[in-house]
């Protein structure tokens, strides 16, 4: 399983300007579902950032459960228990309210797994992890009848907003940000916020989206 490395350089009269104003440095991990490939809840969302020192690793491992429905600028929240679950699985969330482990998905598709829902209708949130702790970074932008396929994409967004915390439920982008495309060979990428207040991707590493 790869780990993929993210860091952030922020200029430093830039890094006093935002401190300043209270902003905090956000990511978020793009997923495929029914609807598309969308970014829904912030990965992390930190006040805690420095010029040099703002490293993110993450690997493939990921959890599900239940979650209150999508709300802008909420906060997301299990309302059941969590389970891990990896590609090529399938949970089943029965009629009592349960997420039940993770088995083998009887129609198996590489980069995806299944959440089954007995219970009604309902959204679904997944966490995964992002520097050793897990974090929501997705939640059903719609409630779920029968069953969701979810794909993670190696895929991630970083930019800087306003009091946007980590788990913090969105559904639009305002001001800079940068795409970055991670996968096969691609594992570590380096990104500069610069003098002018834009991003820069820094050397020659993965493919990048600005807006």
């Amino acid at each position: 399983m790869p780990t993929y490395t993210l860091n952030v350089l922020i200029e430093s009269e830039q890094l006093k300007l935002l401190k300043e104003n209270c902003y905090t440095l956000c990511i978020a991990r793009k997923v495929h579902d029914p609807l598309g490939a969308r970014y829904t809840v912030v990965w992390s969302g930190t006040k805690d950032f420095s010029e040099d020192n703002n490293v993110f690793r993450w690997t493939d491992g990921y959890t599900v459960y239940a979650s209150k429905k999508f709300q802008v600028g909420d906060l997301v929240e299990a309302e059941s228990n969590k389970m891990s679950i990896a590609y090529k699985q399938e949970c089943l969330f029965d009629d009592t309210g349960s997420m039940q482990q993770a088995k083998a998905d009887p129609k198996p598709v590489d980069g995806t797994f299944k959440i089954t829902n007995k219970f009604g209708a309902i959204s679904f949130g997944m966490s995964s992890e992002l520097n050793g702790e897990n974090h929501a970074n997705y939640i059903s932008p719609v409630i779920i009848k029968g069953h969701v396929v979810l794909a993670p994409v190696d895929e991630v967004r970083v930019w800087f907003a306003l009091n946007l915390l980590t788990g913090t439920m969105f559904s639009d982008f305002t001001g800079e940000y940068i795409e970055l495309q991670f996968g096969g060979d691609r594992t570590t990428a380096t990104v500069c916020y610069d003098q002018t207040g834009s991003w820069q991707l820094m050397g020659s590493d993965p493919g990048v989206v600005q807006g």
